[in-house]
């Protein structure tokens, strides 16, 4: 009962990150009809103060499934972690990651009525997305310690690839962050060619940044140092998590894992240029977004496949 409600959970969880990716593009003009010229006017009215009384406009389709997916998550959450602390003894495991989810609930969601009003859309898409990536990722983990144990892995090859796993999540993690700062900045289209960025391995650029809330849009160099961050991580993760999956490969138990970490690495390589030569479209953006959930919940097995015991 409780593992199958903790993967109802884990499941529910991924939906409404991947929701969430998808609801934000939407809003940002992606698939609108007069693309891409729907996606500067939304970039230049996000930096506009709003009407007195006005409110960001969250009524879309997409927004209200989003709405209704989170809530029937709270209540999976609450469920999980009551199940978790009545079950302690039978479970034999400590209810502090379930309680540590619920937790991230709660403040995710004084976070989102407060953050509207207060803080500009960059930094409010940046701790949501990191809310989400954490709770999939505590998911994943309560998750995997109810599941029956799979092939046993060397000691040595544990204490061996223990820490590059674990900088491959790291590198992954910020990776997404810096996805997330790209889109919720409008800076898709800074660079529309491949591999080069405006015709030249290193454009013009401007790295400093404004936290104001309203203003100027960001000028074309800022918007360029952006994308090309977001377009440098990916080469750095791409190489990096490539060769981790060929070494962990060769591991004793861990081919299978392999093998599906570096097919979700083609994918999201051959999704993250499609995004480019394709101008964006809002089905393979979304399915970016997806991809990239689904390393992380692949990277964090095989975390936990190498913890200590």
């Amino acid at each position: 009962m409780y593992l199958k409600l903790v993967l109802a959970t884990l499941l529910l969880a991924f939906c409404a990150v991947v929701l969430s990716a998808y609801a934000r593009l939407a809003d940002a003009g992606l698939g609108c009809t007069n693309w891409p010229s729907c996606y500067e006017e939304n970039a230049l009215k996000e930096r506009q103060p709003p009407q007195p009384g006005a409110a960001r406009d969250h009524t879309s389709w997409q927004w209200k499934l989003h709405s209704q997916v989170v809530q029937l998550l709270g209540l999976l959450a609450i469920a999980v972690c009551g199940l978790a602390w009545k079950k302690r003894k039978a479970l034999r495991q400590s209810p502090l990651l379930p309680t540590l989810l619920l937790g991230l609930m709660v403040f995710m969601a004084a976070f989102g009525i407060w953050a509207f009003a207060h803080l500009p859309r960059p930094i409010i898409v940046l701790v949501h997305l990191a809310g989400g990536v954490a709770m999939l990722m505590l998911l994943t983990w309560i998750a995997l310690r109810q599941l029956a144990a799979a092939d046993a892995v060397y000691p040595s090859a544990m204490q061996k690839w223990r820490g590059a796993v674990r900088f491959g999540i790291a590198l992954l993690l910020a990776e997404i962050m810096l996805g997330g700062w790209a889109s919720s900045n409008f800076a898709a289209l800074a660079c529309t060619g491949l591999p080069l960025c405006q015709g030249a391995l290193l454009p013009a650029m401007d790295f400093s940044y404004s936290f104001a809330p309203y203003g100027l849009p960001l000028s074309a160099e800022r918007l360029t140092a952006i994308h090309w961050m977001h377009r440098a991580g990916a080469l750095l993760a791409v190489a990096y998590l490539g060769w981790l999956s060929f070494k962990i490969m060769a591991v004793h138990g861990l081919h299978n894992i392999g093998k599906v970490l570096l097919c979700l690495i083609a994918v999201q390589l051959a999704l993250g240029i499609a995004n480019v030569l394709l101008d964006l479209p809002l089905p393979v953006a979304a399915a970016h977004n997806a991809a990239a959930m689904l390393l992380l919940v692949a990277l964090v097995t095989l975390s936990f496949r190498l913890r200590k015991t």
